[in-house]
This record gives C-alpha cells, sequence and structure tokens, in this order.
C-alpha cells in the first residue's frame, strides 16, 4: 500500500506529514531526504519515523495505518449528526444595528440585515429554544452578542439577557456564557463597574495594531481615530481581562507586529488574529493578500515566539492559543494528530443565529439571507434547508478531496466561499493556499518545540487540553446541581462552580461545598447497595490522566441503579444492575 506524504522545513525543522492519515513527525537536518511530496510504502514511513523520531514513532505505531484509514473512510453521516448533538452551541444575536464608529470595512451594511430591533422576548424565546429544543445534550452554551453594531448601546437589554441566561444555567445545571465584542469608546464608570464584576459575561474588543495601524481603519464618524479611547478603555478595567479582536487585512499583514504591540497593552486576555471577509474589489479585497509576504511575518512570528519560549515567558504563546486567533487555532488542532475534521465551519449546525423576528440563520453575519434560513425559534427547524450545511463534507467537494491538507482544513468558510463564489462550497484558491502553507508552519513551529523543550511542550499539550475544556461544563459542577436539585435544593451556578474551583482535588472541593447542606455527606463504597442513600453522586474515572468525571445517580430501584449522564442532559435516566454498575461505571459515590 502506498501512502501520500509531504516532506516540507520551516523555522529550521523539517517534517514529514502523512496525508492520507492526518499524522506528522519531525525529520532530522542530516537526514537524507529532499523536501516535496512522495508516495512511500508503510514499511518506508515507519522506518523513517524509527530513525528521525523514535519517540513519535512509538505513539505512532500504537495504532496500526490500517486502523487509521479505516477510522478515517468508514464514517457515517448520521453518526456524525449524533456525535455533533454534543459539545459547545452558539447562539448569535444581534442587540444592536447601530453603532458609534465608521470602521472602514464594516460588514454592518451588508444588504442581508435589516434594521429592526432585537427584542428581549425574542432573545428570551432563542434561548430557550437552544437550550431546551435545538440541543437539550450540549456541555455548553454560549450566547454571542457581537452583532454588527455596538452593543454598549442597548446596554439594558444585554443585561437582561445576562440576566436570564444566569436564571437558566441555574435551571439546566449547564454552564451558560454571554460573549460579545465592544469597541470600548461608551464605557462610563457604572457599565465598567457592571461587566467588570459580573463573571457570566467574557468580554472582548477590536483593534487592529499599533495607533497607525488601527487608525487607519477603525474610526469614528469624523474619521477621528479610535486606539487612544480604546487603551483607554482597557484600562479602566479592575478585575477582568479581555480578548482582542484583529481584522487582518491586505493593508495590516504585519501579524508579527500587531501581536507584539496588542500583547503588550493591559488587562489583555488573549490577541485573535483573523482575516478579513471582504470580496468587493477595494483595497480591503482578500484577493488583495501578498500570501509570500503574509507567510513570511508569520514566520517571523513563530521565530519571536520561540525567542519568548527560551527565556520563559510561555504566556506570550498562551495568548495566541486561548481565543480565536486563526493560526493559533492552527497550532491547537495540529496537536491532536490523526483527527479526520469532516466540516470547516460549524455554522447551521452547533452555531446558529436568530433574528428580530425569531428566524434562525446558519450564520451571524448571513442575517436576513434566505439561502441562510434554516427555520424559526416558533416553527421549529427546516431539515431540508438545514441539511445544506450538514451533509456537504470535504469528501463531496472535488478541491477540498483531493486536498493534502484536507483532514486538517475540513473544507471552506460557507459565507466567504458565497460571497466570493456565490456558491456555499467551492473554496477561495487564495485561502487555499495561505491554510496550505499556514498549516505546514504550525506542524513546523510545534515539532521546533518539541526538540528544544520537553518541559514547553508538554506545557503546550497542557494548554490544549485546559482550552479544550473550555467548551464544556465541568461533570462536577452539573453532577453536584442536578444531585441538589433531587433534594429541592436551587443552587447558583457560579458559587458551585467558584467552590469546587477552590480545591486541586475536586471530589474535596464536591464534599466541603455539599457539607453546607447535609453534614452527614460522606464518600461511600458501594457494595451490594441495599444500604446505599439516594440521590448520590458516582465518582468515575476520565480517559485523562488523574482526571476524573461525575454522574448523578437518581435512585435505586429493584436492584438497579437509575442514573443520568452530563452527555444525555437532565431528562433521560440510564438503568444498570447494581453489579454492572459496580464492575463497569463506578463504586465509589458521594452521598
Amino acid at each position: 500500500m502506498k501512502l501520500k506524504v509531504s516532506v516540507f522545513e520551516y523555522l529550521n525543522q523539517k517534517v514529514m506529514y502523512i496525508q492520507d492519515v492526518n499524522y506528522y513527525f519531525g525529520i532530522k537536518n542530516d537526514f537524507n531526504i529532499k523536501l516535496g511530496d512522495y508516495e512511500l510504502s508503510e514499511d518506508q514511513i515507519l522506518a523513517i519515523a524509527k530513525e528521525n523520531d523514535p519517540e513519535e514513532y512509538e505513539v505512532f505505531v500504537s495504532t496500526s495505518i490500517e486502523e487509521r484509514l479505516n477510522k478515517i473512510k468508514t464514517y457515517d453521516i448520521e453518526e456524525i449528526k449524533e456525535q455533533s448533538s454534543y459539545g459547545q452551541f452558539t447562539l448569535c444575536l444581534h442587540p444592536s444595528r447601530k453603532c458609534n464608529l465608521n470602521c472602514k470595512y464594516c460588514f454592518r451594511e451588508s444588504e442581508y440585515l435589516g434594521e429592526q430591533q432585537l427584542t428581549f422576548e425574542v432573545a428570551k424565546d432563542a434561548i430557550d429554544f437552544l437550550v431546551d429544543k435545538y440541543a437539550p445534550c450540549a456541555s455548553k452554551y454560549v450566547v454571542d452578542l457581537s452583532g454588527s453594531g455596538e452593543p454598549l448601546l442597548q446596554i439594558d437589554l444585554v443585561k437582561q439577557i445576562v440576566d436570564y441566561c444566569k436564571q437558566k444555567r441555574n435551571e439546566i445545571c449547564k454552564n451558560i456564557e454571554v460573549m460579545f465584542c465592544t469597541n470600548l469608546t461608551l464605557l462610563t464608570p457604572e457599565i465598567v463597574e457592571y461587566l467588570d464584576n459580573e463573571p457570566a459575561i467574557i468580554l472582548g474588543t477590536s483593534i487592529d495594531g499599533d495607533r497607525i495601524t488601527n487608525d487607519n481603519n477603525r474610526v469614528y464618524a469624523n474619521d477621528k481615530g479610535t486606539y487612544d479611547d480604546i487603551v483607554k478603555g482597557l484600562k479602566m478595567f479592575k478585575n477582568k481581562k479581555l480578548g482582542l479582536a484583529v481584522t487582518i487585512t491586505p493593508l495590516n499583514q504585519d501579524v508579527d507586529l500587531i501581536y507584539d504591540c496588542l500583547y503588550h497593552l493591559p488587562n489583555v486576555d488573549c490577541v485573535s488574529m483573523k482575516f478579513i471577509r471582504c470580496y468587493d474589489g477595494s483595497k480591503y479585497d482578500f484577493d488583495n493578500f501578498d500570501i509570500s509576504y503574509l507567510i513570511s511575518r508569520y514566520d517571523r512570528l513563530c521565530c519571536n515566539i520561540l525567542v519568548e519560549l527560551e527565556k520563559g515567558n510561555f504566556e506570550y504563546l498562551e495568548k495566541l492559543m486561548k481565543g480565536g486567533d486563526y493560526f493559533g487555532g492552527l497550532i491547537y488542532r495540529n496537536l491532536f494528530k490523526g483527527i479526520y475534521k469532516i466540516y470547516r465551519c460549524d455554522a447551521g449546525k452547533s452555531r446558529i443565529a436568530v433574528d428580530n423576528k425569531g428566524d434562525i440563520f446558519a450564520c451571524s453575519v448571513m442575517n436576513g439571507n434566505n439561502d441562510y434560513r434554516i427555520g424559526n425559534i416558533y416553527n421549529g427547524i427546516n431539515k431540508e434547508n438545514q441539511s445544506k450545511f450538514e451533509c456537504v463534507t470535504i469528501e463531496s467537494v472535488t478541491q477540498c478531496k483531493n486536498c493534502e491538507i484536507k483532514s486538517i482544513c475540513g473544507g471552506e468558510c460557507y459565507v466567504n466561499a458565497y460571497l466570493k463564489n456565490s456558491d456555499f462550497y467551492n473554496p477561495i484558491d487564495k485561502m487555499c493556499k495561505i491554510k496550505l502553507e499556514l498549516n505546514k508552519l504550525s506542524m513546523s513551529f510545534i515539532d521546533k518545540i518539541k526538540n528544544k523543550s520537553s518541559v514547553v511542550y508538554s506545557k503546550l499539550i497542557d494548554l490544549a487540553f485546559e482550552i479544550n475544556s473550555y467548551e464544556n461544563t465541568p461533570t462536577a459542577v452539573w453532577a453536584v446541581m442536578s444531585f441538589l436539585n433531587t433534594r429541592n435544593v436551587i443552587v447558583n451556578y457560579s458559587e458551585v462552580n467558584n467552590c469546587i474551583a477552590k480545591y486541586d482535588n475536586m471530589v474535596e472541593g464536591i464534599l466541603n461545598y455539599l457539607k453546607k447542606f447535609d453534614d452527614n455527606i460522606s464518600l461511600y463504597k458501594i457494595h451490594n447497595g441495599k444500604d446505599m442513600k439516594t440521590p448520590a453522586i458516582a465518582i468515575i474515572k476520565n480517559t485523562q490522566p488523574n482526571a476524573l468525571d461525575f454522574l448523578h445517580i437518581v435512585s435505586i430501584n429493584d436492584g438497579n441503579v437509575i442514573f443520568k449522564v452530563f452527555e444525555l442532559g437532565n431528562a433521560d435516566v440510564i438503568s444498570l444492575p447494581i453489579y454492572e454498575f459496580t464492575r463497569t461505571v463506578s463504586c465509589i459515590v458521594i452521598c
């Protein structure tokens, strides 16, 4: 069997990438192999891996290539739909259609976006629809209020939505966060006090680089730049750090300089740089990017990060990884080898947008566009319309199917393809070329870190798992709240989460919190189950080292354990005989 491989080099680090199974390993500089594309046998690949990266070789051969190929090639679309009913789900709402700025590339004038104001009643109904009907099994919910205007122009509506999300998460025992991007120019001491002390809000702002770079794009109606006011706004926060959102345009491609400038601003949690969505023939048009120059600046960014890592400054990489940065996302994704990415975009699947009439759209950018309308919160989802976003995968798009990085990429963003090519799926040639090189750069970057410092590489892996955990409600919090609800005790999500998070040992955290309500709460080992009190919380080992998950035992009836698991939501229960439960699930409980 011949497999397609690519050998490439960035940052003086050669990498061999096995396209068919989405796996890669480092190549020593003195190993005799030229850069380029090859077809090699399994034995040839294994021999090269063993000589160049023995540690990675041991990981790679733990699963046969045949197994890897079978896992990739035999996916079932219905199974994918079932799996995608879990995870984080996002609801996008536009609280404001107006803005006090006049940024030069803003899309708020889109022909698809209407002018009618969103009401709290529709926002509330949209949240109920998401949680109760659309995604009842989600691990976490995010209500994104970034919209197409300035949210602080509707601060009272924002507060109402936040209050309802807090009420709702106490009912469902799962986290609901509210996030939005504000330009910070409308801050008052009262607004800052609210935003700074509301843990349910994840806050960000838009800024495009240093004063000159930012003020060339982001301006008031009178063309006055916004940089000084944005920085002034950042400094007003005492408790909260903000994410910075950067739009990379053909006029500001120096990503290394932009990142370094923004990294050093006050109260910054992360920096997220993304490419402009513009195909109008203007100077901001995506086609005006200079690919070789852009990649060279990303190369410099990686070199800067490596220098900072050598100084012990891991935060310099962390701030790139923690948010929605495009390149940071590629680094994160390429840390998890062997994964097959079916879709590029979560639009119309785990992300939906709702307008002021309750109409549901697959993407917030396309509110009002009938091609993206997939239903209404009062009438439900139109399955035929939604299937456009569910059933077309990389295997059904010719350009994607034959691409060497298809398993990493997953295909083109639906909106970009639509705006550029009037087609949901036809990728943008220039974007494909950029993705290809940035993926190669990210793999070389990861391998460079791995070879230079196992300690830093280990921290990078830990960070990746930490980022992954952001998309989940901690099962410990869910189990505690479900347990107390069964005992008719309603508690506050933030209180439970904060109390448990104080402890390195989650079991200790749970016990200490529950003892506030019942001093007899303790840890027990199940024997025959006859004398066990219910409700209870069972402790189960996670697949990650030293990690635990928890489930909620509702009762024991006729020798069967009746329990709920996080993935199935609060409504469904499972029944297992006691002996089978203790053998295969857990024999340690809190009750």
